[in-house]
């Protein structure tokens, strides 16, 4: 990075994991406090999901703790739909956030 550039958050993709099924792609993301409420992480999932569709992603899913709601509300701007929640191996609850990837890769 550049002297005036600045780390504005993270966006992470697994393609493998603790309950997904074969195809689905784990989509993560956290800002820094400083640059929330500008679009930014939606904009990171889109961007996210369409490099997703390009490696063979069918599906994208986003693990959601119930406690954060800001985490749902970008979900759902992406376009993500609600799904079942689920329970990791140390029994804490997420919920599931669903996206087809087919529409992502244009």
């Amino acid at each position: 990075m550049g002297a005036d550039e600045v780390l504005a958050g993270t966006i992470d993709l697994r393609f493998s994991g603790e309950g997904l099924a074969p195809g689905q792609v784990n989509v993560a993301y956290g800002l820094y406090p400083s640059w929330r409420g500008r679009g930014l992480a939606t904009r990171a999932v889109l961007l996210a999901s369409q490099y997703a569709a390009s490696e063979g992603g069918a599906e994208a899913v986003i693990q959601v703790e119930p406690e954060n709601p800001a985490s749902a509300a970008v979900a759902r701007r992406a376009g993500f739909t609600p799904s079942k929640p689920m329970h990791g191996k140390d029994g804490a609850r997420f919920d599931w956030y669903i996206r087809g990837l087919h529409a992502a890769a244009r």
